[in-house]
C-alpha cells in the first residue's frame, strides 16, 4: 500500500519506489517557462542598470518604477474576423437583388399597360404583337405574345429560374385617335431613351384614366351631320339631308349614350338599330306616294355609320399577314355582323310593309343629286367623322386632306374599271396607303391616325358603288309581293348574303392597296420600332 511521507528538507511528499502514485514536481525547463516573464526580467534589469549609471547620486536600489516605464502601444483590432464585412456583402447582395427585381417587374408592368393602352385606343391587330415584341426586345424581357380580338396573352419566361409568369390583357377594340397619337409618343420615346419606365407608365395610366376629349353631345351631333354629308354616296337629295340628320342623331345616341351604359342593349344594338331606322326610313319614304323623300337613301344613310368597315378590313389584313388565329376570328364576326345589319334592314322595311298596305316599294331614288356633289361634302364628312372618333384638332386638316384624295381616286377609277371595282378599291387604299405611310417616314407622324378616317370614306362610297345595302330593301319589296316559294327562296338567298359578300370583296381590295403601299415606303420594314400603319 502507497504511503506518502514528508521530507524534512523540502516539505514534499516522496513517494516510494513501491508505491504507483505521481513522480515529484521538478523545476521547469527553460523552454517550458514563460518567455514573456524572463523577457520582461531581464529588460527591468537593464534599464535598472542603466539608469544607475545615468545617476550615481541617487541612493542604492532607487529604480524607477514600472508604471513610469514606457509601454508598448497595444495592437487594436480593425475587423472582427471578417464578420461584420461578410454581412455587409450580404446586405447588399440582396439589396441588388431586390432592385434587379423591381427593374423586371417594372418592365413587364410597362408591357402589359402599353398592350392595353394599344388595344384600348384602336392599334390594328395584326400589328399588335409585332409592337409588343420590339418593346419587349428593347427593354429585355424575355416573353411570348398571342392575339386574339379583345384579349392579348402575354408569357414572360425566366431563364435562370425556369420559370413562366402569364399575363391575359383583355381589353374590347375602340377608336380614339388622340390618344392614339399620344400613346405612340410614349412609344417612342421609351425605345429612345428620352423618358424613363416609371415616368412613361404615370403617363400611361393618367392616359387611360382620362376622359375622352369631346363630349357626348358633340359625338351625337356629328353622329347626324356625318350621315347627313354621307347621303351624296347613295344618291339623296338635298330634302332628305334633315331626316337623314335626324335618324343619324338617333344612331349617335344609341352609339354613344346607351350602349356603354347597357350591357343588354349592346348585344342588340346592331339588330335594333338597323331595324328601327329602316322602319323609320321607309316611314318616310312613303309620305305623299314616296315622291318627297327617297327611301332608300334615308335607310341606307342612316347606318352608314355603324357599317363594319375598319372590322372587315382589319380581318382582311390579319389574314394577309399570316396572323390566322385572329383573322378568321375576326373575319367570321364581320360576316355575322354584315348578316345582322342585313336583316336588320329586311325586318324592318317588311314590318312597316305589314303596317302601312301604301309604303313605297321603289328602292331608287328619282331626281337624285349629281354624284360630284361628293367633292363637296366628302371633306365635311371626314371632319365630323374624326369628332365621333375623338381625334384632335391638329390632326384633322391632314386627315381630311388624305382622305379626299383617296374619295377622287376612288371616284374615277370607278368609272374607269366599272367592271371591275375591286380595282378601284385597291387605287383608293393604295393612295391613302402612300400618303399616310409619306408623312409618317418624313414627318415622323403616326400613319394609323391619318387612314382611319380614309378607311371611313372608303367603305361607304365603295358600297354605294355596288349596290350592296339595297339588298335589303328589295328583299322587303319581294316579300311584300308576295312572289312565288322557289323564286322567293333562291332570291332572299342571294340578297340576304350580298352584304356580307360585298363587304369581304371591298376590305380584300383594300387591304392589297395598303400592303403595296407599305412595301413601298418601308421596303425593309422599321429599322428599331414597329410599322404604325394598316
Amino acid at each position: 500500500m502507497y504511503e506518502p511521507s514528508l521530507s524534512a528538507s523540502s516539505g514534499t511528499r516522496i513517494g516510494t519506489a513501491e508505491s504507483s502514485g505521481a513522480t515529484t514536481p521538478t523545476r521547469k525547463k527553460w523552454y517550458s517557462q514563460d518567455k514573456a516573464t524572463r523577457s520582461q526580467e531581464t529588460l527591468s534589469m537593464l534599464v535598472g542598470a542603466s539608469h544607475k549609471l545615468a545617476n550615481p547620486n541617487e541612493k542604492k536600489g532607487a529604480l524607477p518604477s514600472p508604471q513610469k516605464l514606457r509601454k508598448r502601444p497595444g495592437h487594436k483590432r480593425k475587423t472582427s474576423g471578417r464578420i461584420v464585412t461578410g454581412a455587409d456583402i450580404q446586405r447588399d447582395d440582396e439589396l441588388r437583388i431586390q432592385l434587379q427585381i423591381a427593374d423586371i417587374l417594372q418592365r413587364q408592368r410597362y408591357i402589359t399597360k402599353m398592350c392595353r393602352a394599344l388595344m384600348l385606343f384602336g392599334a390594328p391587330g395584326h400589328r399588335l404583337e409585332e409592337h409588343m415584341k420590339t418593346t419587349a426586345a428593347w427593354l429585355e424581357v424575355d416573353s411570348q405574345f398571342l392575339y386574339v380580338p379583345d384579349c392579348m396573352i402575354i408569357s414572360f419566361d425566366d431563364n435562370l429560374t425556369h420559370t413562366t409568369k402569364v399575363k391575359i390583357v383583355r381589353e374590347a377594340q375602340g377608336t380614339n385617335l388622340s390618344k392614339l397619337k399620344d400613346t405612340h409618343e410614349i412609344y417612342k420615346e421609351v425605345l429612345h431613351d428620352v423618358i424613363p419606365l416609371d415616368e412613361a407608365l404615370e403617363r400611361l395610366e393618367e392616359l387611360i384614366a382620362s376622359p375622352v376629349r369631346w363630349p357626348d353631345w358633340v359625338r351625337i351631333i356629328c353622329y347626324g351631320l356625318a350621315s347627313a354629308c354621307i347621303s351624296v354616296f347613295f344618291e339623296a337629295r338635298f330634302i332628305d339631308m334633315p331626316v337623314i340628320f335626324v335618324l343619324g342623331t338617333l344612331l349617335g345616341i344609341g352609339q354613344v349614350w346607351v350602349v356603354p351604359r347597357s350591357r343588354t342593349f349592346a348585344v342588340v344594338f346592331e339588330v335594333l338599330a338597323a331595324t328601327i331606322l329602316s322602319f323609320a326610313a321607309r316611314g318616310f319614304g312613303s309620305i305623299m306616294g314616296g315622291q318627297l323623300f327617297c327611301f332608300s337613301a334615308l335607310t341606307q344613310s342612316s347606318i352608314a355609320m355603324i357599317l363594319p368597315g375598319v372590322l372587315v378590313l382589319n380581318s382582311a389584313l390579319e389574314l394577309q399577314s399570316k396572323a390566322i388565329v385572329p383573322g378568321a376570328i375576326r373575319m367570321v364576326y364581320a360576316v355575322i355582323y354584315s348578316l345582322f345589319l342585313g336583316y336588320g334592314i329586311t325586318v324592318g322595311t317588311t314590318l312597316y310593309g305589314y303596317v302601312d298596305t301604301n309604303a313605297t316599294n321603289d328602292p331608287k331614288c328619282h331626281n337624285p343629286a349629281r354624284r360630284e356633289w361628293g367633292f363637296l361634302f366628302v371633306p365635311f364628312f371626314i371632319l365630323f367623322a374624326t369628332f365621333t372618333s375623338n381625334a384632335k384638332l391638329k390632326q384633322m386638316p391632314l386627315m381630311v386632306a388624305v382622305g379626299t384624295v383617296g374619295y377622287i381616286v376612288n371616284y374615277f377609277t370607278s368609272q374607269k374599271f366599272a367592271a371591275s371595282l375591286p380595282i378601284a378599291y385597291a387605287l383608293g387604299a393604295f393612295t391613302v396607303g402612300v400618303l399616310a405611310n409619306a408623312y409618317s417616314r418624313f414627318m415622323h407622324g403616326v400613319a394609323i391616325t391619318v387612314l382611319l378616317p380614309a378607311v371611313f370614306v372608303q367603305v361607304p362610297g365603295s358600297l354605294a358603288t355596288s349596290g350592296a345595302i339595297t339588298a335589303g330593301l328589295q328583299t322587303a319589296t319581294a316579300l311584300n309581293q308576295n312572289l312565288a316559294e322557289g323564286a322567293q327562296d333562291s332570291q332572299l338567298n342571294t340578297i340576304v348574303f350580298s352584304l356580307a359578300a360585298s363587304m369581304i370583296q371591298i376590305s380584300i381590295g383594300l387591304s392589297v392597296g395598303l400592303s403595296v403601299a407599305n412595301l413601298i415606303l418601308y421596303p425593309m420594314g422599321k429599322r428599331r420600332s414597329a410599322l404604325w400603319s394598316l
